[in-house]
């Protein structure tokens, strides 16, 4: 009886632990992750690797490498679709980008996303607006 008590105690506490762990390694969808990235600030810090190295053009229009640190960081706001741009979403492998064109406006930028370990990542983007 003392054996079926512990048992019993044992799977009580390590179930919902099993449950929680299988959550957090479950294929995350892209729409899923983008939903909570655009809504969340804590959540879309925690899914960027920091430092962040980004693509921009300088005053030349020469595309250069740029790091960005956490504290310098400033989230980027890709649900205010609008008349002022054109999304187009493309997967590939394992990397999900997002291009954004502004409509009259020079906006030329590619959003770079990548899932790791069943999860997604915001991993660059190339900003070749003009």
């Amino acid at each position: 009886m003392k054996k079926i008590i512990v048992l019993l105690g044992l799977f009580l506490v390590i179930n919902p632990l099993l449950a929680q762990h299988k959550n957090v390694t479950s294929d995350e969808s892209f729409s899923s992750f983008l939903k909570k990235f655009t809504s969340d600030r804590n959540f879309h810090l925690s899914r960027i690797n920091f430092p962040l190295t980004v693509k921009l053009n300088n005053d030349d229009f020469e595309l250069m490498e740029y790091i960005i640190m956490k504290n310098e960081y400033i989230p980027i706001v890709l649900n205010d679709k609008g008349s002022r741009y054109e999304h187009k979403n493309i997967l590939k492998n394992s990397n999900y980008i997002i291009k954004r064109r502004g409509i009259d406006n020079g906006i030329f930028v590619d959003y770079i996303f990548i899932k790791r370990k069943g999860l997604w990542y915001l991993k660059t983007w190339i900003d070749e607006s003009t």
